[in-house]
């Protein structure tokens, strides 16, 4: 379910064009070109005229896929954020009984899954083989188990299934939330996080996005194309929420930023200490606009969530009888 890490491709991997991964309509409409900011290899982005997803077609085929991942692709946050941060995941959950069963798919590092745990949560995880949170299978005994192992875990076994930032980057999304529904129990809920195609800095950013980072985002949700795969999988959304203190200001603040840079996300790579290009005029005009940029993003991220178009879309889903 999940790509792996690899280093950056040295070539163009090979791709392959493909249907609506969501619906399976081949009717699709051009929506955008944009660039990976690591190998600047540009790529479509359609929209599906059915269920109105947007996703990346033509796309890497599944053995060259792996390849536009960096080896630090999870990369890492001083201890105050990622535990602040993983609460704040947490606290989302909502109301949950003690030793709730949560399953966290796309867990990297294990913040997340570690914070439900301190909070009486029993936790496992799905992630590659070779990840960071796979040492906390042997340090800690939490159960983390790999793509390939996760039709061995027991059906009806979980109370929560969660993905942050995970949907987007899964090529078979119907055949992931199908096997999601058949992990929770009756009644379960699932937890979805994705960037919001349908939110203000997407439309102000569009090829310049921060949070476009094709290919490895492959699937581009608004909220109707979000609602209309949980539908079509079997679940009955219950809240929505679309502003993440975590993605939304820094997001459109980067956004901002892509416009000027002749780098994508060039403040993002100085900050976690991997540039890809470096350029003394893109660090210059990064952080000579940071303030007044990140004021306005900040301005603006919070007009966008009263309105409903924040940079994120977070749904807590409900399984209904059989997906």
């Amino acid at each position: 379910m999940l790509p792996s890490n690899a280093s950056e491709p040295k070539e163009r991997a090979a791709t392959v064009a493909t249907g609506c991964p969501a619906c399976g309509s081949a009717l699709h409409a051009a929506e955008l070109r944009a660039e990976d900011p690591y190998s600047r290899d540009a790529f479509e982005v359609v929209r599906c005229r059915e269920c109105r997803l947007a996703y990346v077609n033509p796309r890497p085929t599944p053995e060259h896929l792996q390849r536009y991942y960096p080896d630090d692709y999870y990369g890492a946050r001083h201890p105050f954020f990622r535990d602040f941060l993983a609460d704040l995941r947490v606290s989302a959950l909502g109301p949950a009984p003690a030793g709730a069963r949560i399953l966290d798919i796309g867990c990297g590092r294990g913040d997340f899954i570690l914070a439900c745990r301190r909070r009486g949560f029993a936790v496992g995880g799905v992630e590659q083989a070779g990840s960071p949170v796979m040492r906390l299978r042997e340090t800690l005994g939490i159960e983390v188990v790999t793509p390939d192992e996760i039709a061995k875990l027991p059906g009806g076994a979980f109370d929560f299934v969660t993905l942050w930032h995970v949907l987007e980057h899964l090529p078979e999304p119907r055949e992931s939330l199908g096997e999601v529904a058949r992990l929770l129990g009756p009644g379960g809920r699932l937890l979805v996080e994705v960037p919001n195609f349908g939110s203000w800095q997407a439309r102000l950013g569009r090829a310049y996005w921060y949070h476009m980072d094709v290919p490895r985002h492959l699937l581009h949700f608004d909220r109707p194309s979000l609602a209309a795969l949980l539908a079509r999988t079997g679940f009955a959304p219950e809240r929505w929420h679309t502003f993440s203190l975590e993605y939304d200001t820094f997001g459109l603040a980067q956004s901002m930023l892509n416009r000027l840079c002749k780098n994508p996300n060039h403040l993002f790579q100085l900050l976690t200490g991997k540039p890809t290009a470096r350029s003394a005029r893109d660090t210059l005009l990064s952080f000579a606009l940071l303030a007044p940029v990140g004021l306005l993003a900040g301005a603006i991220s919070l007009a966008a969530a009263l309105a409903g178009r924040g940079g994120v879309l977070r749904v807590i889903a409900r399984k209904q009888g059989r997906a």
